[in-house]
Parts: structure tokens; C-alpha cells; sequence
């Protein structure tokens, strides 16, 4: 992936079923967790997160992180993932220190405001999951957690298909 692209509604709107691939019901199924994850921070006051944000969270999870170790733990560059971390900077979610050890680098972390909206997201996602379990079952939504792991893991190793 060279870039973090932001998803809307419609995508998860689009023609997918019961029986397409499982890639495209997986990022359907993340798209509508986003959307649903956004929506109700919306609704709490922060209007202004988008899904580029939400990512960007996970990534800085354990921070303080680099910019260049964040874009790749985001599988991106640090020239993409630099005005997404300065636009997050603006907003007051994260601060932008020089790296200690690096005077060229820049270490990104939660601000106060940041880290409350990142944990408010992932509640919010842990109860989505708490959701999906009373619609399947427990067992049911752990075999699929091992399932697209397993997935994952799998492919993760393998060159493309020439």
C-alpha cells in the first residue's frame, strides 16, 4: 500500500454479498466499523476525526513513535503520513517533539484531547465486537478472528501472484 486513503459510506454501500471474496466483505465489515466509530464520535463532540485519523491512532498506540516508524507501521510512507500527523497537530490529538537521538526526525504522541478520543474509538469498537458476539456467538466471532488470521498470516509472506 503506498498511500492512506479515507472510505466513505458508499463503498460500503457497493454491490457486496454473502458471496464475494473475502477481502471485499472484510473491508466492507471495516468500513461500517469506521463509519459507526466516527459517527458516534461525532456525536460526542469530535466532529472533526476522520478514518486516516483512526488509523494513524493505532499506529501511535505505544507512542511516542517516529514519523517514518509510523507510516510503516501503516504499510505508507512518512511523506504521507507527515500531513496527516501535522493536520492531527492542529487539531491538538497529537504532539510533534525532535527525536532525542535523531535531530532530523520528529517523534509523534497523544496529546491529552488525543489519547481520550483514541480510547473513546477503541470503546466504541470494543462494543461493536461485544455486538457481533450476540449476533453470532462467541465461539462464532472467535473462529472468524482465527479465520482472518490465519488468513492474514498466510498471505502476509507471499509474493504476488505474477
Amino acid at each position: 500500500m503506498n498511500e492512506i486513503t479515507d472510505t466513505s459510506t458508499s463503498i460500503a454501500d457497493s454491490g457486496v454479498g454473502p458471496t464475494s471474496r473475502i477481502g471485499a466483505l472484510s473491508r466492507r465489515l471495516a468500513i461500517l466499523v469506521s463509519d459507526r466509530v466516527l459517527a458516534e464520535l461525532a456525536d460526542s463532540g469530535q466532529p472533526d476525526i476522520r478514518a486516516v485519523h483512526l488509523r494513524v491512532f493505532a499506529a501511535i498506540a505505544d507512542s511516542p513513535l517516529s514519523v517514518t516508524d509510523t507510516a510503516r507501521r501503516l504499510g505508507t510512507t512518512k511523506q504521507t503520513v507527515g500531513p496527516i500527523v501535522r493536520e492531527l497537530e492542529s487539531k491538538g490529538l497529537v504532539s510533534l517533539i525532535r527525536d532525542p537521538a535523531d535531530a532530523r526526525a520528529y517523534l509523534v504522541s497523544f496529546t491529552d484531547r488525543g489519547r481520550a478520543a483514541a480510547l473513546q474509538a477503541q470503546s466504541i469498537a470494543d462494543r461493536l465486537d461485544d455486538r457481533f458476539a450476540d449476533v453470532i456467538g462467541i465461539d462464532r466471532l472467535a473462529d472468524c478472528r482465527a479465520a482472518l488470521w490465519e488468513l492474514i498470516d498466510q498471505t502476509s509472506w507471499e509474493a504476488p501472484p505474477s
